[in-house]
């Protein structure tokens, strides 16, 4: 049932999220055409008008890409369990863990390709051919470098740099959902309310995150020989375990709440 729920959860957010990737890539190749072909300078005055609004046209798309993706996850995970919508997700067989697990994997999801699809456009309209080769090859010719110095230990610090930027994201977006949750809990001002819980939530995280860095930046790693990543590695390993912890605990609030304090309008 996951996996339907998950399918359905990509169509419904896809309609919305699809069309924008594809205006900013649109955009990015149009501003590509534009800066390689000279345009601006070959057609003086409209030339130049044109360019500066494929630029500003791509600047707001690219920053429309990442808002209205937060936006619809958030007006998913609200409508589809606390909304009116609610009514009818409750009536399937499922579980609320089956219920928010779908929102906040498929959030992560369009978090992800949003991401990608930003890169992609700035590759598009940024780099060269030439240009992009010489990147990749000096890129793997550094990476040799530091696996000839490190060995396979900075094939795991990739892992691991890619596995905490994973479950960072993860927690983000289930401290939203948790959010969105606690404010629910209350009668009126249920968006003001989830707006100051999740401040109060940020703020508690900030400063454990920064006493936990402190405690760290203490330690003494002076003995320790130049070759040896062990202080990246327990760096990573803390970060991971930080953002795992607090999932855990904002995973735990939003089913509890969902499950034994729901008060759909």
């Amino acid at each position: 049932m996951l996996g339907k729920l998950m399918k359905y959860e990509i169509k419904a957010t896809g309609r919305t999220l699809i069309p924008l990737y594809v205006v900013l890539l649109a955009f990015a190749i149009i501003n590509k055409v534009f800066i390689g072909t000279g345009f601006a300078h070959k057609v003086p005055g409209l030339g130049g008008i044109a360019f500066v609004l494929t630029i500003l046209g791509y600047g707001f798309t690219m920053a429309a890409v990442f808002i209205v993706t937060y936006f619809v996850i958030i007006q998913r995970f609200y409508r589809n369990l606390l909304g009116d919508e609610g009514y009818l997700m409750n009536t399937l067989p499922v579980t609320t863990i089956t219920n928010v697990t779908s929102k906040l994997s498929i959030a992560a999801f369009w978090n992800i390709i949003s991401g990608f699809v930003a890169i992609l456009s700035i590759i598009i309209m940024a780099f060269k051919p030439i240009d992009f080769s010489r990147f990749f090859g000096e890129f793997f010719r550094d990476l040799a470098q530091l696996y000839n110095q490190f060995g396979m230990q900075i094939y795991l610090i990739i892992f691991e740099v890619i596995l905490v930027t994973l479950i960072a994201l993860i927690r983000f977006i289930s401290m939203i959902y948790a959010s969105i949750s606690i404010g629910h809990l209350f009668n009126k001002h249920r968006i003001l309310s989830s707006f100051g819980a999740f401040i109060v939530l940020n703020l508690v995280t900030t400063a454990i995150a920064s006493a936990i860095g402190i405690g760290v930046s203490n330690l003494n790693f002076r003995n320790l020989h130049i070759e040896s990543l062990w202080p990246i590695h327990l760096i990573m390993v803390l970060v991971f375990v930080f953002n795992l912890i607090f999932f855990i605990a904002y995973f735990i609030v939003i089913n509890y709440i969902l499950k034994n304090k729901l008060n759909l309008e």
